[in-house]
């Protein structure tokens, strides 16, 4: 009898441990679940990064529409749908020779990478404006890349009778008041720098007149109220149909888009070198990753046979740079400038 006994309070206790084993099993399967969605979580943060871009893009180009660079921001915008998926919208803010552009794009306060601007030498200058200092330098911009070099020139109207190439408008000048337009008339322009460079290097006397951009400066022209026209080479190669032609060139070699235009150095009045160096940038901020992804679209961008087409017809020269060579680039120019304006380094 006692033998029966201890054998039914052995099974009683055999089947308890059992029972308890069953309940405790459920618990494994929780911590496969709990890395099962974390790693989930991790594979979806990295594709939403290398996912990049999953909605329209804006560019900002701080000229009016019509210029040549409204235009290459917009045949560029065209080419970077191709790479990117996406749109790619132009937004023109002009003003204050692209500074209103450029606040609105370092203000921004999302740095997700949906905006970005074009950017010249201006952005570089800016600080060393002593009339209107710029509280941001280069370093506050996210450099991408350089597409255009565009040199610039001088042009008369056809029917000019006081003087006809830059020599005979330089002795002109010397005696005379002529008029032309630019967007700033300080270090950060080119045309006004043009300007400051034959009062300082040849007494001409110059009156510059602030416009928004490339566009207005050749409508004043054109409509006769102003004396010469300072612009770049992509600005004038409609120039022969509209009544008005070249005479300078401000490079260290001949234009291949204007090949009859002597060099300032080859009309042996001075051997001054100005350009307009276009490209692109974000704020500082934006992810690495996003920044790659651009400078590559903005890259294969450059060699769409499109786009080289548009560029070419308007008169860019296209020269990639980006990273360091594209910062050299931009400094490139600057000793130059800061001699004729008499600014410190």
């Amino acid at each position: 009898m006692k033998k029966l006994v201890s054998l039914a309070l052995a099974l009683v206790m055999l089947l308890a441990l059992v029972a308890c084993t069953k309940t405790a099993e459920p618990a494994a399967p929780a911590t496969e679940t709990k890395t099962e969605t974390t790693e989930a979580k991790t594979e979806t943060t990295t594709a939403s990064s290398g996912d990049f871009p999953t909605k329209p893009i804006t560019l900002l180009c701080g000229y009016s529409a019509g210029g040549s660079s409204d235009l290459g921001c917009r045949y560029l915008a065209e080419a970077l749908r191709e790479e990117l998926g996406q749109p790619v919208v132009v937004e023109n803010v002009p003003g204050s020779g692209s500074w209103l552009a450029w606040n609105q794009l370092l203000q921004t306060t999302d740095k997700d990478g949906y905006t970005f601007a074009l950017v010249n030498l201006s952005a570089l200058y800016g600080h060393y404006d002593e009339t209107n200092p710029r509280q941001y330098t280069i370093d506050d911009f996210e450099l991408l890349a350089n597409h255009v070099i565009d040199y610039q020139v001088l042009c008369i109207r056809n029917d000019e009778t006081r003087f006809s190439d830059y020599a005979s408008f330089v002795e002109y000048a010397k005696n005379n008041n002529v008029i032309f337009a630019a967007a700033t008339n300080n270090i950060t322009s080119g045309d006004g720098t043009v300007a400051k460079m034959l009062e300082v290097k040849h007494g001409c006397q110059i009156t510059v007149i602030p416009v928004d951009g490339a566009s207005d400066a050749t409508t004043m022209f054109l409509a006769g109220e102003t004396d010469i026209l300072s612009a770049n080479v992509g600005d004038v190669m409609d120039a022969a149909e509209n009544g008005y032609k070249p005479i300078v060139i401000f490079a260290p070699e001949r234009s291949g888009y204007l090949p009859d235009v002597p060099t300032s150095a080859e009309t042996g009045v001075d051997d001054y070198v100005s350009f307009s160096a276009r490209g692109y940038a974000y704020m500082k901020g934006v992810d690495q990753k996003i920044v790659d992804r651009m400078i590559e679209a903005l890259t294969k961008a450059f060699d769409n046979e499109n786009y080289k087409k548009q560029m070419a017809a308007m008169g860019a020269q296209l020269e990639l740079y980006t990273g360091q060579e594209y910062k050299d680039l931009l400094n490139s120019q600057l000793d130059s400038r800061l001699d004729i304006w008499g600014v410190a380094k």
